[in-house]
């Protein structure tokens, strides 16, 4: 019988420890972070002047709007000639960088939280920065938009349908040549014949089972741009 009784005493203390249950804290996911929205250099911007720091090289400034859930922002700006691209990790909206004259560039903030992996990218902007007697400038290099680089596509009737996105800081006129092969090496080099198109789309012809690599030639009557190489796969 003591035994028996020693039992329901345990038993009863267990149920009397365990009948309120613990408070469980619920485990709350920081917010990611909110993409920024430029302001300065303004997009399209012609003939940005800079602070002239060598005959070479100027100062440009750069703002943004203070985004939400962000801790730091990534500026990236890209050399739209040789698409050499710069960073820099800023912790305010604001910062500079010394850019080549007389070259087109983008630029795009990338928001940051130190509580979370997740980012947020703000738009694409372009600009000029003027150079020494500048005065007409060539266009930006188109943006292919379809097909998106490294994906792959499946031919209707033997054909792709290649778009993308151009524009001029001075012409609102503008032709396009379009370097489509197989081989990377002959459309960087634009050893491969053109093909020519007055609107931003061009359907062209493909086989199955391939990798192509294609450019996009830009003129405006008086100067043309390239694009970089993007390449896809056909089914």
């Amino acid at each position: 019988m003591k035994h028996i009784a020693i039992i329901i005493f345990m038993s009863f203390c267990f149920f009397a420890c365990s009948s309120g249950g613990e408070n469980v804290v619920p485990v709350v996911k920081s917010p990611p972070p909110v993409a920024a929205n430029l302001s300065l250099p303004a997009n399209g911007t012609v003939c940005l002047e800079g602070q002239s720091v060598s005959m070479s090289y100027s100062e440009v400034s750069f703002s943004w709007s203070v985004a939400k859930d962000t801790d730091s922002y990534d500026i990236i700006v890209t050399n739209l000639l040789n698409f050499i691209i710069s960073t820099k990790t800023v912790n305010g909206d604001k910062t500079t960088m010394t850019l080549n004259k007389g070259v087109p560039y983008s630029w795009q903030i990338i928001s940051k939280s130190n509580k979370v992996k997740e980012t947020a990218a703000s738009s694409v902007w372009k600009f000029y920065l003027a150079g020494d007697g500048a005065s007409t400038y060539a266009p930006f290099p188109a943006t292919a938009i379809s097909p998106v680089s490294g994906s792959s596509q499946n031919a209707m009737g033997g054909k792709v349908n290649l778009t993308w996105a151009g524009s001029d800081p001075d012409s609102k006129t503008l032709t396009y040549e379009i370097f489509l092969d197989t081989d990377a090496s002959k459309v960087s080099n634009r050893t491969v014949a053109s093909l020519k198109s007055t609107t931003a789309s061009l359907s062209v012809n493909v086989n199955p089972v391939s990798t192509y690599y294609w450019c996009i030639k830009t003129s405006d009557g008086t100067q043309s741009s390239y694009s970089m190489v993007y390449g896809f796969r056909t089914n």
